[in-house]
């Protein structure tokens, strides 16, 4: 950034040269003409008297006069004709230096009122883009940061939160499919004999850098950060697309990232045990909940918000209850504890931890808002699954999938460097077990199930 700023002003400071010395040019141009007609003027008068030496000095004063009279006919036609000519210049150089005022000195823009800003901005990006299409696009998505406090209360549905930008994002992934320790304790635990785990595990790694351009936009503004883990795809979903209604939005607005947490019926049970032994403990005061102490082991989550680490606060079950008294849990809220500058426009976020995932269930990376450097990576045993990727980066052709890497060695890659991306923009990934995996796993269930067959028949003709 302070090369970039360096640059700004060397280039200012060459133009504003540049421009000084065109000026200085111009006007010794004026004063070399006029001195050299002048000369030639006193040179004609000279020989006129060299070869009329009779003349009087009334004749030499009427041919000077006359000769001048020439010269200022000419110069009068001249300047007329000039001006004329050079209006279409001199505007071109007026709207250069407005521009160049804009373009070095943005707190000139604060002059203008909304309105004036909108055209100048609509204007810019026609002018780059020279495709009408794709400039109205991109006025579109545009819109709402254009937008002052009075328009937010006039537009239904939008308000300053929506107005975020994130400029530098990197999200990494890296599929285990070995169950450790931290996840003994799930229900949905393979025997030895019948049963094959139905999850695989996934480690998450997001970086970003969040710029408000709001205040009211600042879902960091207070010491208290919360992430929530959604049960329902459908519920992520209505967030993702902006979507205003549905009991999981009032459960999970305050949260500044959300995921999907696939797991089985057994294991939300478990959770929700887990929550209820949990009932009587105060957040913050020494005594953790059950639930609490369980997901800390389990998924490990970790939070950095500017260099400032994050402690575990709490960990509730996400849950609202409707109009008959039935109660429905929507996912986990896991909470933070964390003293950043909570007024500040722009945070760097870091967000780390561990989480199981059912198989045949996809990994979705979503960018919500308008998103520079997009670095997304995914990294798996390719002996072991079967990973495919589905991107829809909105940014024409870094959109394709040519222009994502996969390597043999089981890695998926997306970087889009010094790029942006509109929303809504992201990738998917699809994860199921390898073939070769699956049919072993259905072989050996089926001879296990032949030997216990085997076995009890034994057992009743032993009897």
């Amino acid at each position: 950034m302070e090369k970039q700023s360096e640059g700004k002003l060397v280039n200012e400071h060459d133009s504003q040269q540049q421009k000084r010395i065109n000026k200085q040019n111009k006007k010794l141009g004026y004063v070399l003409l006029y001195a050299g007609v002048l000369l030639l003027i006193i040179l004609g008068e000279i020989f006129l008297f060299l070869n009329d030496p009779e003349a009087s000095l009334m004749d030499l004063l009427k041919d000077t006069v006359g000769n001048l009279m020439g010269v200022l006919a000419a110069f009068l036609v001249f300047d007329i004709a000039h001006e004329w000519m050079s209006k279409e210049s001199y505007a071109s150089e007026i709207s250069e230096q407005i521009l160049d005022t804009l373009m070095y000195h943005p707190e000139a823009m604060e002059l203008y009122e909304n309105d004036q800003k909108k055209v100048f901005v609509n204007a810019f990006i026609g002018s780059i883009v020279k495709d009408e299409a794709a400039a109205d696009m991109l006025e579109n998505h545009l819109e709402k940061y254009l937008l002052t406090p009075e328009d937010f209360k006039q537009k239904a549905g939008l308000t300053a939160k929506d107005c975020r930008i994130k400029t530098a994002f990197a999200y990494r992934f890296v599929l285990e499919t070995v169950r450790t320790q931290a996840f003994e304790k799930l229900r949905s635990n393979p025997s030895k004999q019948l049963a094959t785990d139905p999850y695989f595990y996934v480690q998450e790694e997001l970086n970003y850098t969040v710029r408000y351009l709001d205040p009211k936009g600042n879902n960091m503004a207070g010491e208290l950060v919360t992430i929530g883990l959604i049960y329902d795809n459908s519920g992520l979903d209505a967030f993702l697309r902006g979507m205003k209604h549905g009991e999981e939005k009032n459960v999970f607005k305050n949260c500044i990232f959300r995921e999907i947490l696939d797991v089985t019926a057994e294991d939300k049970a478990l959770f929700k045990e887990w929550a209820m032994e949990s009932h009587n403990t105060v957040p913050g005061q020494g005594e953790e909940s059950k639930l609490f102490e369980e997901v800390r082991k389990m998924f490990r989550p970790h939070l950095t918000i500017d260099r400032t680490k994050g402690s575990l606060y709490s960990v509730e079950l996400g849950s609202m209850t409707d109009d008959r008294g039935r109660e429905k849990d929507f996912g986990l809220l896991i909470t933070f504890r964390v003293e950043h500058d909570q007024t500040a426009m722009e945070h760097d976020v870091s967000l780390i931890f561990h989480m199981p995932k059912r198989w045949d269930s996809i990994i979705e990376v979503a960018l919500v808002e308008p998103t520079k450097d997009p670095q997304i990576s995914i990294s798996y045993n390719e002996d072991a699954m079967d990973v495919e990727m589905y991107s829809f980066l909105n940014n024409g052709d870094s959109s394709s999938y040519d222009n994502t890497l996969e390597e043999e060695n089981g890695v998926y890659s997306i970087a889009l460097s010094n790029e942006w991306v509109f929303p809504m923009s992201g990738a998917v990934f699809f994860v199921r077990k390898d073939a070769r995996v699956r049919e072993k796993e259905r072989k050996e269930i089926k001879d296990a199930r032949v030997r216990e067959k085997e076995r009890k028949e034994i057992s009743v003709d032993g009897n």
